[in-house]
């Protein structure tokens, strides 16, 4: 493991592109010289990387590892400021703790329970609305759009509201796999809209999230927290349904398998959440009096914890490469851990199975086809029935 200086964070280490993070290779070979490694992230920030198993379990959990980069801001009660998006991961603690709490404690496994049959709505309607026996880009007409409206649907948006919110997060997440900032009207325009539609829940409460929300937080809180939602609540779904179904329809026996056994599809999403890891890096910063590897570390050094590279280590995963539904039960880190393990766990996970139910049962001869010339990378194209193209 490399010795992390006494100062400040270092200087004129090796560039490491966001895009590395999908290069399992070399985050291996990073990893088999050390679980720690300097590096220069995107040209942007300096800072540490680490691809460790235990490494990455010891940061998140380090209490010295949770200060904030230097140019966060916290929320300015009733100043009518948006925060910026990147500000919202990076609050202060008190701030961070206050929207976890508003969330966590209305976010509940009962609610999310309770959500089921109208998540099996929008499935059952984006499948309907699919052409059988036709090319689809899976990504496109249905991973982008299911989690903007199981979104909606868990928080009370009603349907007039939905393009706010479709409009927003297309700017925010306009290709898979590469977020670009969100247009300053949109995020404007989603802001109004919920700040209205805010006070109308707390004016004649329902029963969605918005309106239990209400009980508790300020308009700002409650606004904050919604806008966090959407955005962590969203690409990561998206990447974990485009590139779950490619790996499940690589494995057609296992496709089989999953239609007859619908009890399958539990321990497999939990194995395409470790592959796939959808929310691949986790940063820290560290605190007045955090270490690394036993040394310390300047006050606001970054640490950022590659978790998808921790998933693929084969100390506690053997054959991490290999796609295996089977394996015994084991921890990965796919929704990080400690005080920022994610609120929406149990959300991503339940949207999955049934979408992985849903597609076994309705489309068992579902097959991937050829990607056309210019098609987004990581948008698998598929052919729900391919009987009905003469195959």
């Amino acid at each position: 493991m490399a010795t992390p200086p006494d100062t400040a964070a270092p200087t004129g280490p090796p560039l490491f592109p966001a895009g590395a993070l999908r290069d399992h290779q070399r985050l291996a070979e990073m990893r088999a010289s050390g679980a720690a490694h300097a590096v220069d992230f995107g040209g942007w920030e300096h800072g540490w990387l680490l691809t460790g198993y235990d490494a990455t379990v010891g940061a998140l959990v380090d209490p010295r590892l949770r200060g904030v980069p230097p140019q966060a801001r916290a929320p300015q009660g009733g100043s009518g400021e948006l925060l910026d998006e990147e500000d919202l991961f990076f609050l202060p603690d008190p701030q961070h703790e206050r929207l976890r709490r508003l969330i966590g404690g209305r976010l509940t496994p009962r609610r999310v329970a309770e959500l089921a049959p109208r998540i099996q709505h929008e499935i059952d309607t984006l499948l309907d609305g699919l052409p059988p026996g036709e090319p689809v880009d899976f990504v496109t007409e249905f991973a982008v759009p299911l989690p903007v409206a199981v979104l909606c649907e868990l928080l009370g948006v009603p349907p007039d509201g939905r393009r706010y919110v479709g409009d927003y997060m297309l700017g925010w997440l306009a290709e898979s796999g590469a977020g670009v900032p969100v247009t300053e009207s949109a995020g404007v325009a989603l802001a109004g809209y919920l700040t209205a539609l805010i006070a109308e829940r707390r004016a004649r409460p329902r029963t969605d999230l918005i309106s239990a929300m209400t009980s508790v937080g300020t308009d700002d809180d409650i606004l904050s927290a919604v806008r966090l939602l959407l955005i962590a609540g969203h690409h990561p779904v998206t990447r974990l349904l485009g590139g779950g179904l490619e790996v499940l329809l690589r494995h057609r026996s296992l496709w089989t398998r999953l239609a007859a056994e619908p009890e399958l599809s539990r321990t497999t999403v939990e194995e395409l959440l470790r592959l796939i890891t959808p929310a691949m890096l986790a940063t820290r910063y560290s605190q007045a009096g955090a270490e690394l590897n036993g040394e310390p570390l300047a006050e606001g050094t970054p640490v950022h914890c590659a978790l998808v590279a921790a998933n693929r280590d084969p100390g506690p995963f053997p054959a991490p490469d290999t796609f295996d539904p089977d394996r015994p039960a084991h921890p990965h880190l796919a929704f990080g851990l400690g005080h920022k393990h994610c609120l929406g766990a149990a959300l991503a996970r339940s949207q999955m199975r049934m979408v992985i139910d849903t597609m076994a049962a309705r489309f068992p001869r579902m097959a991937l086809t050829s990607t056309p010339a210019g098609a987004p990378d990581g948008h698998p194209f598929v052919v729900l029935d391919p009987t009905a193209a003469g195959e």
